[in-house]
């Protein structure tokens, strides 16, 4: 029992720096998922106003 006692603190470190560990990993890469959905936005949202502008153009020609 005493061999047990001796060891616990290391035990719970390593135990709280696995927890923290995971919460940052999972913290950074929400963050990442975000930046990669408003890359992706960003994208969607200028292909939409280049299609915009080419319709333009060709009602332009048109008229």
């Amino acid at each position: 029992m005493e061999k047990i006692a001796e060891y616990l603190p290391s035990i719970f470190a390593v135990l709280i720096f696995a927890v923290i560990w995971f919460v940052i990993r999972r913290i950074l890469g929400s963050v990442s998922d975000k930046i990669n959905n408003s890359e992706s936005y960003k994208e969607d949202t200028l292909r939409v106003l280049e299609e915009i502008r080419d319709e333009l153009k060709e009602l332009n020609r048109n008229k």
